[in-house]
């Protein structure tokens, strides 16, 4: 055999067995790259869905449970035939109609049956009562259902047999100690809600939320959502089974069961078959409201590196032409900018967004590259924007959590952590502390006579005085009620003496007008020098004997505590 034809059988036997060797290389590295970038890719949007459809629900079931608890709904419960406390009931609906997204409130009570409801527009001012409902009507077992389960609230998606709107229903229990009295909520327009939740645009991305039970509560195919769920059986729900294969129905409730018994923020993945195709599905749970998102992503979108699959056959016709020019070339301009590539991507797996894919090769691959590049600035525009998302979101949920509604001050708990901080402080630094109690005098008149918010109107306002009497550096909070809790560093018991009769002064001096009725009030503060660290406990103990002593004194004044003589 001539050499000729051994070299062309050499290089024809060095080109097959470098191709095989090659494409398993370039398959076995793209989809390295092709599974990490598919699960950022699901983790990211369903962390995105879950904070989007759970912020809106959240604040409507605060408002809902907060509502349902308001002293005036549960006395028009009580009273339902007592038209002060039927006007008083309704005036703190009212409230909170304006407060609901939708404008809208509902209110049911247990032991006659009512139906109070008054829309956006205000259309029943005046006819809140609309119905009564019955145990004996198949339309009504929702709010028997819903009474029967004690959940302190529940979210339903039913169609009003009277109204005859779809909405996205909160209901809250109407409890009077552990009493169950009737339920009070709110309802969001069903289509607008689908739009800011699960309405998803993007080709090959389906989005659906399910309960325990795997019924389907929200789909952009309004036809899958298991309307009135509380009040069906089992067997009449739409559940996952419209949507998946057994099999998949299967692995998807052992998921379910999984996450439900080891409770985690993690987003798991499964393979799915769906609409013919097969899909990732990520699947978390919502536990603020027991539901679970399931975000459902095409396998075809997944592949980042799919249009350069012909990457290795082209340079292999190149190879079998010049074998040593190739072979040069295959190192240059494939294998070193893949693996560039490919350090690039396994320092942005391992959490470094700031490193930047190079352009490297020529041709293709540099197309490749930049490709890469681009892919890499959308995953670190999308991971900054969900990271300031996920700020905001907490910075929300922050000031919701240590922040008074009413007033705007700390509430109890947030007070409490800026004291704990402040013991720490003298515990490390020395120094001294003012607390100040203060205490309306006869608020509950105030209540009684000129109504609930005129007494809302005297909290601000006390708030207001507080805070304009206070250093830039102390710190004011609600204590519960109609008590304000008063912590200033540094403070000697000469200042905190002014700034207390002060506080007293600029309350009294109060003039309050709510519908055309004057009322004014005065304070009781007591006040406590700490010269020393003592426990949290023993110091609010001082404190609030120091302000009964004001109280016992007449009101309207300021008193110190002092030690007992031994």
């Amino acid at each position: 055999m001539k050499l000729e034809r051994k070299f062309l059988l050499l290089v024809t036997g060095i080109f097959i067995f470098s191709s095989l060797i090659g494409g398993m290389v370039f398959k076995n590295m793209t989809s390295e790259i092709n599974w990490d970038w598919s699960r950022q890719f699901v983790e990211r949007q369903i962390l995105f869905d879950k904070y989007r459809t759970f912020s809106p629900l959240s604040r409507e079931v605060a408002l809902a449970k907060k509502m349902a608890a308001e002293p005036a709904r549960v006395q028009m419960v009580l009273h339902p035939k007592d038209p002060v406390a039927r006007h008083n009931g309704l005036a703190v609906m009212e409230q909170y109609r304006i407060r609901y997204s939708d404008h809208s409130f509902f209110s049911v009570f247990a032991q006659t049956g009512d139906y109070y409801f008054n829309d956006a527009a205000d259309k029943y001012r005046g006819h809140e009562l609309r119905y009564r409902l019955s145990r004996d009507n198949p339309d009504d077992r929702w709010f028997y259902a819903t009474m029967a389960q004690g959940k302190d609230f529940q979210i339903n998606i039913s169609q009003d047999r009277y109204l005859k709107v779809t909405k996205v229903w909160v209901n809250a229990l109407i409890r009077n100690g552990r009493e169950i009295m009737g339920i009070a909520g709110t309802g969001m327009d069903l289509a607008e809600f689908l739009e800011e939740t699960v309405n998803i645009t993007q080709p090959g991305i389906h989005n659906f939320f399910i309960d325990d039970d795997l019924s389907i509560k929200l789909s952009s195919d309004t036809r899958l959502i298991d309307y009135a769920s509380i009040s069906k059986k089992p067997a009449q729900r739409i559940t996952v089974d419209a949507l998946f294969n057994p099999e998949d129905v299967k692995k998807l409730r052992q998921t379910v069961d999984k996450i439900k018994a080891e409770p985690s923020s993690d987003v798991v993945d499964i393979w799915v078959e769906f609409q013919g195709r097969t899909f990732l599905l990520g699947i978390a749970k919502l536990p603020e409201i027991g539901w679970y998102d399931l975000t459902l992503v095409d396998q075809k979108n997944l592949g980042l590196m799919k249009r350069f699959s012909y990457v290795p056959y082209v340079f292999g016709a190149l190879f079998m032409m010049v074998l040593l020019i190739l072979g040069f070339a295959l190192h240059q301009w494939i294998l070193q900018p893949i693996m560039t590539l490919k350090k690039a991507s396994d320092a942005i797996q391992s959490g470094n967004f700031q490193v930047m894919p190079p352009l490297v090769g020529r041709g293709e691959v540099r197309d490749l590259s930049r490709s890469f590049r681009h892919m890499v600035t959308y995953i670190r525009d999308t991971h900054r924007e969900l990271e300031e998302r996920v700020r905001e979101r907490t910075e929300a949920l922050y000031l919701l959590i240590e922040n008074d509604v009413l007033t705007g001050l700390l509430n109890r708990r947030g007070i409490m952590d800026r004291f704990d901080n402040e013991l720490a402080r003298m515990e490390r630094k020395g120094g001294t502390l003012g607390l100040l109690l203060l205490d309306l005098d006869h608020f509950k008149a105030i209540n009684d006579t000129y109504g609930h918010a005129a007494g809302d109107l005297a909290l601000v306002q006390t708030a207001r005085v507080i805070e304009n009497h206070n250093r830039p550096y102390d710190y004011v909070g609600r204590y519960g009620g109609e008590e304000f809790l008063v912590i200033l560093p540094g403070c000697d018991e000469a200042d905190l003496q002014t700034i207390a009769e002060r506080i007293r002064g600029a309350v009294e001096s109060l003039q309050m007008e709510y519908e055309g009725r004057h009322f004014s009030f005065t304070a009781s503060i007591g006040m406590y020098h700490v010269q020393k660290p003592e426990s949290r406990d023993a110091m609010l103990s001082k404190v609030d004997k120091a302000l009964y002593s004001a109280k016992v004194a007449g009101r309207n004044c300021v008193r110190g505590y002092f030690e007992a003589p031994v």
